[in-house]
C-alpha cells in the first residue's frame, strides 16, 4: 500500500511539472517574419513615426510645454530568439527626432523588449535604458530635461496578425521617469507616438 501512495505521489509530481514546463511554453515569447519563420538573432527592426488622426505628432506633455515631433525613427538588432521578452539593442544614432518645437537628441539608445500577450498577435513594448535629452524655450525660461527608461512600459505592439500588413508600435500616454536636472522636470512626462515598422515587411508576434 505504501508502494502504490509512492506512485500516486510521483505521478501528482510529474503531471504538476509537466503543467509547469506546459505554461513555461506557453508564456514564450518570439517573432516571426514571414509568419511561420522565427525572426534571428541579429535581425534588424527598423520603425518610423506615422501621424494619425488621435496622434498627428510625437509628443511629450510636461508642465512646462507639450514637446512635438512631426518625425522620429527607431532601429534595433534582436539580441535573441526567444523567451518571456525578445529584446532589440539600439544605438543613439538609430534612435531620431526631426520637426521639434524643442532641441531633442537621443544620448544612448538602450533596449527595446516585446512580451507576447498570449493568443492575441499583440505583445506588450517596453524600454530600458533609453536615454533622451530636451531642452525648450518655455514660460519657465529655457529648460533642459533628460529621460532615461527603466524597464519602463511604453505600450503594445500591434502585430501584422491584426493589422493585416505591417506591424505597429503604439506609445501610449506613458510616463516617462526623469533624471534629476532642474525641478520643473520632476512633475510629469507622458509621451504619445505610433511608429509604423518598415522591416521587415511583416511582423508576426506568437
Amino acid at each position: 500500500m505504501k508502494y502504490v501512495k509512492m506512485l500516486g505521489l510521483a505521478a501528482v509530481a510529474a503531471a504538476a511539472l509537466m503543467a509547469f514546463v506546459g505554461a513555461s511554453s506557453a508564456s514564450a515569447t518570439e517573432l516571426t517574419s514571414p509568419e511561420g519563420t522565427r525572426v534571428t538573432t541579429g535581425t534588424t527592426i527598423e520603425g518610423s513615426f506615422e501621424a494619425t488622426e488621435a496622434v498627428p505628432k510625437a509628443k511629450l506633455v510636461t508642465a512646462f510645454k507639450t514637446i512635438e515631433c512631426s518625425e522620429s525613427t527607431v532601429k534595433g538588432v534582436t539580441t535573441n530568439e526567444s523567451g518571456t521578452t525578445v529584446n532589440a539593442s539600439i544605438e543613439a544614432k538609430n534612435l531620431t527626432w526631426g520637426g521639434c518645437n524643442c532641441e531633442v537628441k537621443t544620448l544612448a539608445g538602450g533596449s527595446l523588449s516585446i512580451e507576447s500577450e498570449a493568443g492575441t498577435g499583440n505583445g506588450k513594448l517596453s524600454s530600458n535604458g533609453a536615454e533622451v535629452t530636451a531642452q525648450c524655450s518655455s514660460i519657465f525660461g529655457q529648460v533642459h530635461c533628460i529621460y532615461k527608461t527603466a524597464n519602463t512600459e511604453l505600450g503594445k505592439v500591434t502585430g501584422s496578425k491584426n493589422t493585416g500588413a505591417t506591424a505597429t508600435l503604439d506609445v501610449e500616454s506613458k510616463n516617462i521617469p526623469r533624471l534629476t536636472t532642474v525641478p520643473v522636470c520632476s512633475e510629469k512626462a507622458i509621451w504619445d507616438a505610433h511608429y509604423k515598422v518598415t522591416a521587415p515587411d511583416s511582423l508576426f508576434v506568437d
